[in-house]
């Protein structure tokens, strides 16, 4: 049996077992939870200056190890405390389906927005970021991806979302969900909120052969951050992969308690002006979340 066969197995019987510890979490429902800690902010802060913690492929949870990079359902990844995500929709006849590459994930964009909006309807102090990005190959359809968007949050309610150019305060963003939009709007219609990546600072080194150097990259991140313009959003993913040394999950194992290790440890920064900014991970645990909501009043 040649290595990279004993490498797959031993991943497999690894990553088919829960687990639940302070910085990663393979099991279903979180350690802690935090739906309302938007609630202890004030209204004058913009979004762009608080730390934020995210997912990365917020609805992948089937496809395989290569795929899978969440655990906890959607509605408890916000009662955790999560507030950015990342949303990949397929344009399939006219319709939006949530897919991560090839991978579908067995339910839509309709549904990921309907869940967000049952959330805050019961928390309305609270808002989401929310990345959506046009995924994998367009199939049979007969208008544009923007067109297929619109009428999804027409069917939801336009009043649930801050069209925006640039991220606001939080105050104005409490109730509503701030899209910020990964796809062309060119010659349709107005934005739904500000342009993804647009102006912000953003980590993303998704392609890992080196542990070491993708954490080298996070600290790096986090460190530009606190350092940064409060009026700039920064966004440091924790997620990668290798198809044949990691993982998401086997990655975030990894990284996430690297992560957690220097929330807890750091120390403040001489002419610190903000947060470590938006968090974005794979299979956190809920204590990291915790944490990171704690940057906020560091």
């Amino acid at each position: 049996m040649n290595r990279t066969v004993i490498l797959l197995l031993y991943v497999l019987v690894i990553e088919a077992s829960g687990e639940q510890t302070p910085a990663f979490d393979r099991t279903e429902v979180p350690s802690v939870t935090w739906p309302d800690w938007m609630s202890y902010l004030p209204d004058y802060l913009p979004l762009s200056a608080l730390a934020i913690p995210g997912t990365h492929d917020t609805m992948a949870f089937f496809g395989g190890p290569l795929a899978e990079c969440q655990s906890w359902s959607l509605t408890n990844q916000y009662n955790s405390g999560v507030r950015f995500l990342d949303i990949r929709c397929r344009h399939y006849q006219n319709r939006l389906p949530i897919f991560h590459g090839v991978s579908y994930q067995r339910t839509d964009f309709f549904q990921v927005l309907n869940d967000t909006v049952t959330f805050l309807t019961e928390h309305p102090s609270e808002t989401i970021l929310m990345r959506v990005k046009e995924e994998y190959k367009p199939y049979q359809n007969t208008r544009t991806f923007y067109q297929s968007v619109t009428e999804v949050l027409n069917q939801i309610g336009e009043h649930w979302f801050l069209r925006s150019e640039s991220l606001p305060t939080l105050g104005e963003a409490r109730g509503k969900v701030v899209i910020l939009q990964e796809f062309s709007s060119e010659g349709e219609g107005p934005d739904f909120g500000p342009p993804y990546p647009g102006p912000m600072s953003i980590s993303d080194a998704y392609q890992v052969t080196d542990d070491s150097v993708k954490w080298a990259d996070v600290e790096r991140h986090l460190t530009v951050a606190q350092n940064g313009d409060p009026e700039r959003a920064y966004l440091t993913f924790c997620s990668g992969v290798h198809w044949l040394l990691y993982t998401p999950e086997s990655l975030a194992r990894r990284i996430n308690p690297r992560v957690h290790d220097y929330l807890i440890n750091k120390t403040p920064l001489r002419g610190r002006r903000r947060s470590v900014g938006v968090v974005i991970m794979d299979f956190p645990g809920a204590e990291l979340v915790k944490q990171i909501v704690l940057d906020n009043w560091v």
